[in-house]
């Protein structure tokens, strides 16, 4: 099975004493095809950056996260106008998410410990991994 990744199921699998880090490695090696938006590579670094990882414990971390051979990146601009239509009345502080959710919900399905971000796919029909949190 494949699935859309938010950065944070990779924070989570990344940072060892993080309360999803079990579940989040598990989430990943259990994914036959990683789908992963470049947005979501920004963010990831960007989360990288904010816990005090190196540039290059970052690099070495999306180096994995990219050449992994299930890896499928995905060029977002196919859904850029998409996700100003899924914003619906919320501000643009959830853009970045509105465009992830253009992509799940072409693919079906989203690896996400988001709480709001799940409740949101969950309206539009998007399945949704974990299929619970902790």
């Amino acid at each position: 099975m494949g699935a859309v990744i938010d950065a944070n199921v990779f924070i989570y699998a990344a940072v060892e004493d993080s309360e999803h880090h079990e579940s989040a490695l598990g989430l990943i090696h259990s994914l036959d095809r990683w789908i992963v938006p470049t947005i979501v590579v920004y963010e990831t670094v960007w989360n990288f950056r904010k816990l005090g990882f190196s540039t290059d414990e970052a690099r070495e971390l999306i180096e994995q996260i990219l050449l992994e051979p299930r890896t499928a990146l995905v060029d977002d601009r196919k859904y850029l106008l998409d996700g100003f239509e899924l914003l619906q009345r919320l501000s643009l502080t959830h853009y970045n998410d509105s465009v992830i959710l253009a992509i799940a919900k072409e693919v079906g399905t989203l690896a996400t410990y988001d709480k709001k971000l799940r409740n949101r796919a969950k309206k539009i029909g998007i399945k949704l991994l974990p299929e619970v949190i902790e």
